[in-house]
């Protein structure tokens, strides 16, 4: 009987210390995407800079930076789209825990994409 009561907690346990990275996973997908969200009118803003450009001299250039402004910009589009936080309450615990896991890393990767075009984009002197 001890040996199920120990096993029992120690099931609790887990399952609370999942909910809880879960929770904290949930967090960090939110803040990074506020974080994000900003930067695509930064985004809006510069292509539309560029775009009376993209006729001179370093056209070539100057459209490459507009692609790649374009890719960031639909690149968060498109993680919008498929994120779908209503359906988190669904998910067992540990789906949850992976789910968010891979937002996350998907956000980070879309927040270097988008740091480095920024970047690149503001840095063009013609």
């Amino acid at each position: 009987m001890k040996k199920y009561i120990a096993l029992s907690l120690l099931l609790l346990g887990c399952s609370q210390a999942e909910e809880k990275l879960s929770e904290e996973l949930q967090a960090k997908v939110l803040g990074l995407h506020d974080v994000l969200m900003p930067k695509t009118e930064q985004i809006v803003s510069l292509k539309s800079q560029l775009d009376s450009l993209s006729t001179g001299v370093d056209s070539v250039q100057v459209n490459q930076l507009i692609g790649a402004l374009d890719k960031a910009d639909h690149s968060m589009a498109d993680w919008m789209h498929q994120f779908s936080i209503d359906s988190l309450g669904k998910m067992d615990v540990k789906k949850k825990v992976i789910y968010l896991q891979s937002q996350y890393q998907q956000l980070t990767d879309l927040q270097k994409l988008t740091d480095s075009t920024l970047d690149a984009a503001q840095k063009y002197r013609p």
